[in-house]
C-alpha cells in the first residue's frame, strides 16, 4: 500500500514538474534584474534628445547709470537706460551629431550589460536546475541506502548469533543507518533552498522541475572557441572601444569654441530707445580642450587592452571548462558502461546462488556498492550538466 502511494505521489510530481525551458523564458521576461536595465535604455532616448538641445539662453535686466543724487531719475542724460538682454550660445558646427554619437555608444553598452545578464541569469538557472536533479536523485539513493540498512539488520537479528561480536555488528549497523537518515535529512533542506534560489532566478514559485540529463559526447575545444567572439562580456569590451572613440571625438570638436550672440533692447526714459547685438566666443587659450583629447585617446587604449585582456580569460575559462566537461564524461561512460554493467552481472550470479543468510548479506553488499556505482553516475551526469552550461555561456547563449 506504501509502495503505491509513493508511485502516486511521484507521478502527481513529475505531473507538476515545470520545464527548464519554460522556466528560463518566463525568467528572461519577467525577472526584476532585466526589466530595471531595460528601463535604464529606455531613459536614453531622453538623453538622446537632450543631446541636440542648445545650451539654455540667458537673460538679463540691467539698470545703467544710476545718479547718486537723484538715484530714482531716469532722464537726467542719454546715458541713463534699462534694459533686457539675451545671450545664446551656438555650438560649434559637428558638435551635437557628435554628441548624439556617444549617448548611442554608452546606449550599446546598457544594452550589452543587459545582454550579458540574461546568459548570467540563464547560466544560474540551468545550474541550479541540475544541482537540483542531482540531489534529486542522490536522495533516491540515500532511500534505497535506508532500505538495505534495516534489510541487513534484520538479516543480522535472524542468522545472527548472540555473541559480542554479533552486538558489535547490529551497533555499527544502526548507528549507520542513523547517519544516513541525518545525511538525507541534510540534503533534503539542501534541497528546500535551491528550489527557493531557483523560483528566485525564475521569477515564480517552482516546487519541481523537469530537466534533460542526458549525457553526448562532447566536441573539440577548437569548435566551441569558434564561438567565443559571440560571449556577451566581450561583446560589452567592444562597446565599450566604441564609447571611447566616441568621446574622442566629442573631445576633439570641444576644441572649437562655440561662438555666442546676445541682443539687448535699451530703454530709456527721456530719449530715444535702441538695440544692442554683440558676438563672441571663449578664448581655449590654457590647453585644456588639447588635455582633455589626450586623456580621451589614452582611455582608448585602456579599453582596448581590457578588450584583449577579456578574450584571453575567456579562452582560458572555455579550457577549464572543456576540460570538467571531457572528465566527466570519461566518469560517466566508465561508470554506465563497464562497472555498473559488471556488478548487474554479479548481482544476478548472486540472486541465482541464494542459499542462507550469509549469501543473502553478500547480496545486499553488491545492491549497496551498485547504489554507490549509481549516485557516482549522477554526480558525474550533473556536474558534465554544469559544465555545459557555463560553456553555453561562454559562447554567448542566452536560451
Amino acid at each position: 500500500m506504501l509502495r503505491i502511494i509513493s508511485v502516486c505521489f511521484a507521478l502527481a510530481v513529475i505531473v507538476q514538474a515545470q520545464n527548464l525551458n519554460e522556466i528560463i523564458s518566463h525568467s528572461l521576461e519577467s525577472h526584476n534584474s532585466l526589466r530595471s536595465i531595460e528601463q535604464k535604455i529606455s531613459s536614453f532616448n531622453d538623453a538622446l534628445e537632450l543631446s541636440q538641445n542648445f545650451q539654455n539662453p540667458e537673460l538679463s535686466l540691467s539698470i545703467g547709470d544710476i545718479q547718486f543724487k537723484e538715484p530714482l531719475n531716469r532722464s537726467i542724460e542719454p546715458m541713463q537706460y534699462t534694459s533686457l538682454n539675451i545671450k545664446q550660445k551656438i555650438p560649434y558646427f559637428g558638435k551635437r551629431a557628435a554628441n548624439a554619437s556617444l549617448v548611442n555608444a554608452q546606449k550599446d553598452i546598457v544594452f550589452s550589460s543587459l545582454q550579458e545578464a540574461k546568459v548570467a541569469l540563464v547560466k544560474e538557472i540551468k545550474i541550479t536546475a541540475y544541482t537540483i536533479w542531482e540531489l534529486e536523485q542522490k536522495l533516491l539513493i540515500i532511500d534505497e541506502y535506508i532500505k538495505l540498512a534495516k534489510s541487513n539488520i534484520e538479516l543480522s537479528n535472524a542468522y545472527g548469533s548472540s555473541g559480542e561480536s554479533w552486538h558489535v555488528e547490529i551497533a555499527s549497523m544502526q548507528l549507520s543507518l542513523l547517519e544516513l537518515n541525518i545525511k538525507y535529512s541534510r540534503m533534503n533542506s539542501a534541497l528546500k533552498s535551491l528550489y527557493a534560489k531557483l523560483s528566485y532566478l525564475g521569477a515564480k514559485e517552482i516546487k519541481s522541475v523537469q530537466v534533460d540529463a542526458d549525457v553526448m559526447q562532447p566536441k573539440s575545444l577548437d569548435t566551441y572557441a569558434k564561438d567565443l567572439l559571440n560571449n556577451k562580456s566581450y561583446a560589452k569590451q567592444f562597446k565599450q572601444v566604441q564609447e571611447k572613440n566616441s568621446l574622442v571625438k566629442v573631445k576633439e570638436l570641444d576644441s572649437n569654441i562655440d561662438p555666442f550672440i546676445s541682443v539687448g533692447y535699451f530703454y530709456r526714459e527721456a530719449f530715444e530707445d535702441y538695440i544692442s547685438v554683440s558676438v563672441g566666443a571663449a578664448l581655449p587659450l590654457y590647453g585644456s580642450e588639447d588635455l582633455n583629447v589626450q586623456k580621451a585617446r589614452k582611455e582608448v587604449l585602456e579599453a582596448e587592452l581590457n578588450k584583449t585582456d577579456v578574450y584571453e580569460k575567456l579562452k582560458v575559462n572555455l579550457g577549464e571548462a572543456h576540460a570538467e566537461l571531457l572528465s566527466n564524461y570519461e566518469v560517466y561512460l566508465i561508470i554506465s558502461q563497464r562497472s555498473i554493467v559488471e556488478l548487474e552481472h554479479m548481482i544476478e550470479v548472486a540472486e541465482s546462488m541464494l542459499k542462507n543468510g550469509k549469501n543473502l548479506l553478500s547480496y545486499t553488499k553488491l545492491l549497496e556498492k551498485k547504489l554507490s556505482l549509481d549516485e557516482q553516475k549522477f554526480a558525474a551526469q550533473a556536474a558534465y550538466k554544469r559544465a555545459e552550461a557555463n560553456i553555453e555561456a561562454l559562447k554567448g547563449e542566452i536560451q
